[in-house]
This record gives C-alpha cells, structure tokens and sequence, in this order.
C-alpha cells in the first residue's frame, strides 16, 4: 500500500474523531485572567481622575464584565417570577445602577492598595477567583479579601456575585429586599431603591 493510501484514511479517522470529541465553545481568557484584564482597564481609567468621558467609560467597562440579569434574578429569587416583564426592566435597571456605583465606591477605596491574584476555585454556581487587596501604606491594615464568581455566558465570562470579606452582594441584596417585599411589597422596594440612588 501506498503512504498515499495509508494516510488518507487515518486523516478521516482523526477528523471523524475530532468531531466527537468536546471542544470548548470558545478560546477566550480564564476567569482569573478576565478579571486581571477588566481591574486593570477600571484602574486606568480611576487613576486618570475626573477626565471627561471617564464615568462614560468606566460604565462600559462594568458593562462588559457584569451579568446584571442575574445578579438581578438572583437578588430577588423566588420574587422574580411574580413580576411582570415591566417590573422585571424597571427593577434590573435601578439594580444595574446601584451595583454600578457600589463597585466604582469600592474601586475608589482601594485605588491605594496592591491587588493581589490568588488563583479561583470551580464551584457549583461557577468559578470564583479570589483576591486579596493590601494597603501599600499601612502593613498593620489587614488584607481584605474581594473575590469574583463569574459563569461562562455563552462565550464571555461574566460576574454574578462579588464577595467581600466574606460576605456575598447577592446574598445581602437578597436578605434586605426579601424582608422588604414581604413587609411592605414590591413597588416600595423600588421606591427605596430609587431614594438610595438619589441619596
């Protein structure tokens, strides 16, 4: 037999196997990787201060790393099915808000510090990387821990919940919006929810 010959059919053969075989859905960065990319754009941009355009900017930014649909979803739970799809716009676009300048808040605090990566671990409800912030000046500060849980939403990582020191955005946001709808109802959680962004 011919090298012509033999070679033929073991190229159908890897092909037809390649075939079967999972490939990933896309060749993006990891999570932690991810991550490291958008602190580092969000930085750039804060340590430039109060340039024009620059909350224009950072808002992009967030919009390409933040998954405001489930941090949605998630922070009002089994709430979320009882709304109708105009209260499910209004609420998600006051949240997106609130998220937004509760994360540039926290971006701002520790403009100071050294981030540093600490690797992520695959959870059920995603990959969470963990890393830890340090205050350049002060080493008797201790270090905080801020880590990220992100999902692979079809072919882009984006963030669900962050979690600082412990303590989860969506399980909070979720404890606090529970015991309001169950008191008072839905539309005076947004009434509050507004007041805080005009506050």
């Amino acid at each position: 037999m011919s090298l012509f010959r033999r070679v033929i059919p073991s190229l159908t053969l890897a092909v037809f196997l390649a075939a079967l075989s999972p490939t990933p859905a896309w060749a993006g960065p990891d999570a932690e990787q991810f991550i490291k990319d958008k602190q580092g754009e969000l930085t750039t941009l804060l340590k430039r201060g109060k340039a024009t355009g620059q909350d224009g900017q950072v808002a992009k930014v967030f919009d390409t790393m933040l998954d405001y649909q489930t941090l949605a979803q998630d922070s009002l739970n089994e709430h979320w099915s009882e709304l109708s799809d105009q209260q499910k716009k209004e609420f998600s676009d006051i949240l997106k808000r609130l998220v937004q300048r509760a994360y540039r808040h926290s971006l701002d605090k520790t403009l100071g510090y050294d981030v540093s990566y600490r690797g992520h671990v695959e959870k059920d409800s995603g990959t969470l990387v963990q890393t830890q912030a340090s205050n350049r000046t002060n080493n008797r500060e201790e270090p905080i821990s801020i880590d990220y849980l992100l999902r692979d939403a079809g072919g882009q990582w984006l963030v669900v919940d962050i979690v600082t020191e412990g303590s989860s955005l969506v399980k909070s946001y979720r404890s606090q919006f529970n015991r309001i709808i169950k008191k008072e109802g839905f539309d005076a959680l947004v009434r509050r929810m507004k007041a805080k962004l005009d506050s």
